[in-house]
């Protein structure tokens, strides 16, 4: 929506079409231009399709902007490496590398034709600071942020630019699961120093690096993560339980 708002045309690509077409639709209401395509980012066919369509549509490609996920089966099948179930390593591998694998290989061929572009990927922070549990997630993830820095190299001398943004827990319609019970709710909020991001406090950034005016920044990860891998801890004073713990040290606050 922010980017149909900024004068761009838009191919809204999931592989739920009613979801597509909700969006697509409500651009157009507001008098944008959008269409919606059915796509798998795990298949090489459908993502060429999806490609080929926004050139025969809009004629060209100028912007990929890749955020699939399968939220529900990072939050319920990832595990530790010594837990972690072989079939769901593959398929989320399958659908977060992978699936920019394919889209960021056939939008860049189209860049390349068009003239040039910006692709944005998204990454986490999660791929940045540890966290136990989710090490296929993490794993993938780090794959991304790897190859936007490669990617980045090779695809420059056509005009193309390649950054990631590393977003911390985002209160999306899949986190609502955690977001609505009181608990772990707090337990999330503590592990950011400000308000838990919503999907409105990310885009602007990817619309940033989508446009003119972030011509000069590829190959970098952008994080939009409230402060969540700035701090170890939140309420505790380190020093002065240090200074308590140990008789005699000199107090370093006063």
């Amino acid at each position: 929506m922010l980017f149909a708002e900024h004068g761009a045309r838009v191919v809204v690509a999931d592989l739920d079409m009613d979801a597509a077409e909700r969006v697509a639709n409500a651009i157009r209401e507001t008098g944008g231009a959008a269409l919606a395509v059915t796509v798998d980012v795990r298949e090489s066919r459908q993502v060429q399709e999806m490609v080929a369509t926004a050139e025969q549509e809009f004629g060209g490609v100028d912007v990929l902007f890749t955020n699939a996920v399968d939220a529900r089966l990072v939050n319920t099948q990832d595990r530790c490496v010594i837990d972690l179930d072989e079939a769901v390593f593959d398929e989320i591998h399958q659908v977060v590398m992978r699936g920019v694998f394919l889209c960021a290989k056939y939008a860049g061929r189209a860049m390349v034709r068009r003239g040039g572009g910006s692709m944005i990927f998204t990454a986490t922070v999660d791929a940045q600071v540890g966290c136990a549990g989710l090490d296929a997630y993490t794993a993938a993830k780090g794959g991304v942020i790897a190859v936007t820095r490669s990617l980045a190299a090779g695809v420059a001398r056509h005009g193309i630019r390649v950054n990631a943004i590393s977003p911390s827990f985002v209160n999306t319609e899949p986190q609502a699961v955690f977001m609505d019970q009181a608990e772990t709710r707090r337990e999330i909020e503590r592990l950011h120093l400000l308000p838990v991001p919503e999907p409105e406090d990310i885009v602007p950034l990817a619309l940033f690096l989508a446009s003119d005016q972030a011509r000069s920044i590829t190959g970098s990860v952008h994080q939009v993560d409230a402060g969540y891998t700035a701090f170890k801890t939140q309420d505790i004073d380190v020093m002065e339980v240090m200074n308590h713990n140990e008789p005699g040290a000199p107090d370093a606050h006063r």
